[in-house]
């Protein structure tokens, strides 16, 4: 099988040859082409034990199965319908075809019937969103859902190599010149990810868009995103309006029964934990004492494995069946 990663030597590019490593390549073949941008080609990765050198997507598309994109929304639309155009499926961890209603938008754990209307282009949702939507999927089905509100606490790495940078940078007393965030962020939060527009953030508005998408219902969700000073490992504070009363242990039940992929706790999870792993971490589960309907957790999952590269890989492992 034929694989291009575009955008190999990024933070969520190198994440992708890792779990493509893990989950794939021990049972299927594959020939690996890692692209980037010019600035970036003729750097070394290394896949399965081989090292590979980093060519420039300019230089030319080559003839692959999947591309597994990474490199941002301008170059995702510029190169995702040439590939395509040479046979190749995409799939896209950029914003640019999220809400494009021609493309599937794919959590393969949630809405794994919506893979298969695609026209060569599937997109990965946000970090953020992915990790939600996991939590909210088995509470739907079982007790419907009205309203979802949370507060997402993002660690710099959502921000790319440069968020790392500026991070530590600014912990030994530096500043980052490229620093992605409009204030400093060692030893602070900042509470706006992207534009602000009519009053949200643009994380905020992909949140409630997106997860209308994935779960095909106009459930209101409203976000307020943060960054923290955390390398890697988003945390989310999720409030959700049932559509019935059940008892807590029924929550327990349906969440136990989802995908292996949410695991439970009693106390709570921390970025510390969670970095380096696939599941969505699950705790401090509880309803709100005078509103029996109001159920309150903490979410947290690794945002450069979950939330981004292994959804990809994962959905690459749908398609191939």
């Amino acid at each position: 099988m034929r694989v291009a990663v575009l955008g190999a030597t990024g933070l969520v590019g190198r994440t992708m040859l890792r779990v493509l490593e893990e989950k794939v390549a021990p049972q299927i073949p594959v020939d690996l082409y890692p692209l980037a941008s010019k600035r970036s080609a003729g750097r070394k990765v290394t896949f399965f034990g081989r090292e590979y050198e980093v060519r420039d997507v300019e230089d030319g598309i080559p003839r692959v199965d999947f591309a597994l994109f990474s490199a941002g929304s301008s170059v995702s639309r510029m190169y995702a319908p040439l590939f395509v155009d040479r046979g190749a499926i995409v799939i896209d961890n950029s914003s640019a075809f999220r809400l494009d209603p021609k493309v599937p938008l794919v959590v393969p754990h949630v809405n794994p019937e919506d893979l298969y209307g695609h026209s060569g282009i599937i997109a990965n949702p946000n970090c953020s969103t992915i990790q939600m939507v996991i939590f909210l999927k088995p509470l739907l089905d079982a007790f419907g859902v009205e309203e979802v509100h949370v507060v997402t606490f993002q660690s710099v790495s959502g921000a790319g190599y440069s968020g790392v940078l500026a991070l530590e940078a600014e912990e030994e007393g530096g500043v980052f010149d490229d620093t992605p965030f409009p204030r400093r962020i060692h030893r602070n939060v900042i509470p706006q990810i992207g534009e602000v527009h009519e009053g949200y953030s643009q994380e905020e508005w992909k949140m409630l868009n997106e997860t209308r998408k994935i779960l095909h219902r106009d459930i209101p969700v409203n976000a307020t995103a943060v960054r923290v000073p955390v390398k890697v490992g988003h945390s989310e504070a999720v409030h959700v309006l049932l559509g019935s009363t059940p008892p807590i242990e029924d929550v327990h039940a349906v969440l136990d029964e989802f995908p292996a992929i949410v695991n439970l706790r009693d106390d709570y999870a921390t970025p510390v934990d969670v970095e380096g792993r696939d599941d969505v971490f699950v705790g401090r589960l509880r309803f709100h004492p005078e509103n029996p309907r109001l159920l309150s957790a903490w979410v947290v999952a690794d945002n450069l494995r979950r939330g981004a590269a292994t959804n990809a890989v994962e959905i690459l492992l749908r398609l191939v069946g």
